[in-house]
């Protein structure tokens, strides 16, 4: 049966459960953990009135310090966090891989990894909530329908949001990075996270046929013209012709990202470094020193960590082959993701995108990256 919590007293997200006193999710408990073992202090660009209870606010324009304070308002008690254990990003050391004598004694604890693995599940509970429609109920399940481009364009302004948030509470380094710095990973990242994320729904679901959203929703790869069709405006281009134009967009995300993640059945683990190997790029336009050095450091540790996965999990002579085998999906990504942003801008001149359609404008430089 499924358990049901109470909204986290900080933030109103779903919440997870008591934490140090009160009904709180993982991201405020993890944010309250780490300020309170490093000592942390923040501060105020306001009046230290900042609001911090709307789900749809992206974490990195929330306000630490507010939130801070409001962790202690709810009832959050400080004395109630252990000082001695690890906050998430604290070790300086990598865990050494177990031998094979104690793999099925001793679970592996991955530093990086692990905190996006939990907060991943986390995101799909939020997503139940900000993608409900006006009639329908949490408790129901929702019959998935199929997709035009207005759908997905308005999809993806929410995802950007409450996938950002999801990094935000899952990275230390990440949050610790001024804003310019954050923006660009952000921006880089998230793109090629969308095409990912539709690979690894494929692999759950084992198909390929359609093309998977993160809302539940999907794309229908084969009726192509379904997705350029807007009854209620005449678009410049008939629907068939459209998708004639950008059918290499679909075709290329499907062959050069799902079918490999398919063939390899890639696992979550497994997808989540992906995703952690995306963000945590280097030589990105416009990326400071510092940045760049950080992201080495952590890319170097998801390798690690992954390394380590394979050890608790597979035969020794078939693990370097199988981590070759999920890295080669990387550079094919990266070329299905500037496939699809040329269809964006395509679509964008030829004023056959949504009006405003401020999500082309924040990725149109992408490329350029």
């Amino acid at each position: 049966m499924m358990k049901f919590f109470k909204p986290c007293l900080v933030c109103n997200s779903p919440g997870n459960g008591l934490h140090f006193g009160i009904e709180a999710c993982r991201g405020c408990t993890s944010f309250f953990r780490r300020t309170i073992v490093q000592d942390k202090t923040y501060g105020c660009n306001g009046d230290e009135s900042c609001e911090i209870g709307n789900i749809y606010i992206a974490m990195a324009q929330k306000c630490r310090k507010c939130r801070f304070s409001k962790c202690l308002e709810a009832g959050m008690r400080s004395e109630a966090v252990q000082k001695h254990r690890d906050s998430y990003g604290s070790r300086k050391d990598l865990v050494v891989a177990p031998s094979s004598s104690s793999r099925l004694k001793f679970p592996v604890p991955y530093t990086l990894l692990e905190p996006i693995r939990n907060n991943y599940t986390h995101l799909e509970c939020v997503r139940q909530v900000v993608h409900l429609e006006d009639g329908d109920s949490v408790f129901l399940k929702r019959t998935p329908k199929r997709h035009t481009f207005k759908d997905t364009n308005k999809l993806m302004h929410k995802e950007f949001e409450i996938v950002t948030d999801w990094i935000l509470n899952s990275f230390q380094q990440l949050s610790d990075f001024p804003s310019d710095q954050k923006d660009i990973l952000l921006r880089h990242f998230y793109m090629q996270f969308f095409i990912l994320e539709g690979g690894f729904i494929a692999c759950k679901k084992g198909r390929n046929d359609v093309w998977f959203l993160p809302n539940g929703d999907y794309i229908d790869c084969q009726n192509l013209s379904t997705f350029y069709t807007d009854p209620n405006n005449p678009q410049p281009i008939a629907s068939e012709n459209s998708a004639m134009m950008f059918k290499g967009s679909c075709t290329g995300c499907r062959r050069m990202v799902t079918c490999p993640m398919l063939r390899e059945q890639i696992d979550q683990f497994e997808f989540l470094a992906l995703a952690a190997l995306l963000l945590f790029e280097t030589g990105l336009d416009g990326q400071s020193k510092e940045c760049a050095d950080t992201c080495r450091k952590v890319r170097s540790t998801v390798q690690r960590e992954l390394l380590q996965y394979y050890d608790s999990t597979r035969e020794s002579n078939e693990y370097p082959i199988r981590m070759g085998s999920l890295l080669s999906i990387l550079p094919s990504l990266q070329r299905a993701t500037y496939k699809m942003l040329d269809d964006m801008e395509l679509i964008h001149l030829l004023n056959n995108s949504p009006e405003g359609d401020s999500f082309y404008k924040l990725f149109s430089d992408q490329r350029c990256h």
